[in-house]
């Protein structure tokens, strides 16, 4: 079987080659736009709509390339929104190529206006109905599925050409309209774990148990398999009884994720046996569809085709409006773009029934806290419902303090976390150590920061920055230092591209008077991190050790200039002045 991740990187980029540039689908990206529209003025007289008074004179020479350029840079910014408000201009001014509608029906889709992509996909049937494109069809059939028309859908998927498109999509909605209709139909649904988790998930729905084990231990043999995907796999063995199955790939989990808290939570309902379901059941055809929409956006957003994934995450929205991951994913990309208001409005939206609601009003405090409204991300916190007793929400409020390098008040937040605990710290916490550690350390108590960091290297004795914090830590005071080498050795090998690691490696090698050996290993660290002023001031250093005098001036003074630090901006100078006295 292919690998499960070249499947889907096959099936992404045809969904961002064939949607976004080819010129018989939908998601057409314009070469030439400005070629495009002066077509479009000189087919006026052939098309109708474009003989609209909004058509004539002024008008048009106000729209013409500008908006379509406006909406396309806007798009490419993924700000939906305005590209959806700028390409909505040119159609009213009566601009209508097929290029320019089309596009217009995917950004109104992908700005979160469903009922707008299906009016203008209808438009495109009435106008040319020989000649549909494959995602205006999926549209209409979208549609039909929302009102529960499920032969009106089947009708409509069999005139749906078997383009790259539908090849990846298809299965999923030919089995699920199937099921709608209590037929099973699940022979397309095995080239990918998500394919064979749908197939089971379709079987299940129907009451035909008799061939799911095979297709479970099917899934479990995808090469590639992802974590979330085995945990999947693991729920479904339980759901249908088979209970030692899922207890081994659980433990197996944990053994190489040891504060997977979902898996530990599964794993002991199950060795417990309490009534906890391991797996929700698809309570609908309809929602069983919305789920492979919003299943579909994921692995898209997986693959970093984020255009593709606003797309069918919206298409899962219209069928199911209160789909909570799908808004969170949704929420997610506006993040990533730093369209925040966007982010904001749609985590907002998330009921507090949701199980999301305390992780999106999280999500939301990052935001604050991203943008500096610190207080606003505080009371946001503190008014979280039993936000005294949620460990989650006490650690986020000291993490914030320590931000602003209030230290006794993080660590106040951070020991209230602890106590909820008892006497021992889980180890799915271990994050509570460190972050803890970190605040001791900041706060200059050495002695306390040390043992919190210890403790966080002891649950997780390869995770990077607890090895770089802590043997930085040791470098920096002259001690242990070459443990604290083998130690931020390692931090790089697991981490090659994270230039602070880098720098601690190298200033543990100046530290230890390794001055040939740091240079290099400096230079690539302000190679990954060229604006650092500590790392610039490292390297600086290092070229004084070897002689390469000019070379440290420069460092010292680029440290200088973007330093906001004044003890290190006044230690500089003198620097400048006087080299470093041996």
């Amino acid at each position: 079987m292919k690998k499960v991740y070249l499947l889907l990187f096959t099936c992404s980029t045809a969904l961002s080659i064939g949607l976004f540039t080819e010129e018989a689908t939908a998601f057409q990206a314009i070469a030439k736009p400005t070629e495009m529209i002066a077509k479009a003025e000189g087919d006026k007289k052939s098309d109708k709509t474009a003989e609209t008074p909004k058509a004539q004179g002024k008008v048009i020479r106000n729209v013409k390339a500008g908006h379509y350029l406006s909406s396309q840079f806007a798009q490419r910014n993924h700000d939906w929104d305005n590209a959806n408000l700028f390409i909505n201009q040119l159609i009213h001014a009566g601009i209508t190529p097929n290029n320019i509608v089309q596009r217009a029906m995917v950004i109104a889709m992908g700005s979160g206006n469903p009922d707008e992509a299906i009016a203008i996909a209808e438009s495109i049937k009435a106008k040319t109905p020989d000649n549909l494109n494959t995602i205006a069809q999926i549209f209409i059939l979208v549609d039909a599925i929302k009102r529960d028309d499920y032969k009106e859908a089947s009708i409509l998927l069999e005139k749906i050409p078997n383009d790259g498109t539908m090849r990846f999509v298809g299965p999923f909605i030919k089995g699920w309209l199937s099921a709608a209709q209590g037929q099973t139909n699940i022979k397309g649904l095995k080239h990918s774990t998500m394919q064979l988790y749908h197939a089971i998930l379709i079987s299940d729905f129907l009451g035909n148990h008799s061939d799911i084990e095979k297709m479970i231990d099917k899934a479990l043999t995808v090469e590639d398999i992802r974590l979330d995907e085995r945990g999947r796999i693991a729920d479904l063995y339980g759901h249908v009884g088979l209970k030692k199955k899922a207890i081994t790939i659980y433990q197996d989990i944990l053994k190489q994720h040891p504060e997977n808290n979902r898996v530990k939570t599964q794993l002991q309902a199950l060795e417990q046996g309490t009534q906890k379901p391991l797996f929700k059941k698809v309570s609908s055809a309809r929602y069983g569809m919305a789920k492979a929409f919003h299943d579909i956006a994921s692995i898209l957003n997986n693959e970093q085709n984020e255009e593709s994934a606003r797309v069918f995450a919206h298409i899962a929205l219209h069928i199911e409006p209160e789909m909570t991951k799908t808004k969170m994913l949704l929420a997610g990309i506006s993040v990533n773009h730093k369209h925040y208001k966007n982010a904001i409005a749609v985590y907002q939206s998330i009921p507090t029934s949701a199980k999301e609601y305390v992780q999106a009003q999280h999500e939301i405090v990052d935001i604050y806290e991203t943008t500096e409204r610190f207080d606003d991300a505080l009371a946001l916190l503190k008014n979280l419902p039993n936000a005294d007793k949620d460990a989650d929400t006490l650690i986020k409020i000291g993490n914030l303090y320590r931000n602003q390098e209030k230290y006794e008040l993080a660590l106040k937040s951070y020991d209230n976390a602890a106590k909820i605990f008892g006497e021992t710290i889980p180890d799915e916490y271990w994050h509570l150590h460190y972050v803890r550690g970190i605040a001791y350390e900041q706060a200059g108590n050495w002695e306390r920061a040390e043992q919190e960091l210890k403790n966080a290297l002891t649950m997780q004795p390869d995770h990077p920055y607890i090895l770089n914090y802590l043997g930085y830590a040791w470098a920096d005071k002259g001690i242990n230092l070459q443990q604290s080498l083998e130690m931020i050795q390692h931090a790089v090998n697991l981490q090659p591209s994270d230039g602070y690691i880098t720098d601690s490696l190298g200033w543990v090698m100046y530290r230890t008077k390794n001055y040939k050996r740091a240079v290099p290993v400096l230079e690539r660290a302000v190679e990954l991190l060229p604006y650092d002023p500590t790392i610039n001031d490292h390297l600086g250093d290092a070229y004084w050790k070897v002689g390469r005098l000019l070379e440290a001036k420069f460092q010292w003074k680029r440290a200088k200039n973007h330093s906001d630090d004044d003890t290190q901006i006044k230690e500089l100078e003198t620097k400048l002045t006087s080299g470093i006295k041996k």
